[in-house]
């Protein structure tokens, strides 16, 4: 996945529906039946590299198409950065970014 360098990055809020799912294409990894993988980047603070690359897995129960709902969205960005993290010790989250249509989308901040 390909990213601009972190500290130009201008990032738009992911668009968000009424009925909360996503209303945008995401940049999706893998696609099943069960599952939706989406690709994001997590800015760190504090580390040798600005940033760590993670795949955000979202049951398709929780997808319309290829369209999460948020919530779920965000479940799987928390699990991830958690994994990435390892609970915080290893880096500290900055933001999160996925990519809509090849521009960067804010997913979450910290």
């Amino acid at each position: 996945m390909l990213y601009a360098a972190p500290s130009l990055l201008t990032a738009r809020p992911l668009p968000v529906a009424d009925d909360q799912h996503v209303d945008a294409d995401l940049d999706v990894a893998l696609s099943t039946p069960h599952t939706v993988v989406v690709n994001a980047q997590l800015e760190v603070a504090d580390a040798q590299q600005s940033s760590v690359e993670l795949s955000l897995v979202i049951p398709r129960s929780q997808c319309r198409g290829e369209r999460p709902r948020l919530p779920a969205l965000l479940h799987a960005a928390q699990a991830a950065i958690a994994r990435a993290t390892r609970g915080g010790t290893l880096y500290q989250p900055r933001r999160l970014l996925t990519l809509v249509a090849g521009q960067p989308h804010l997913i979450a901040q910290f």
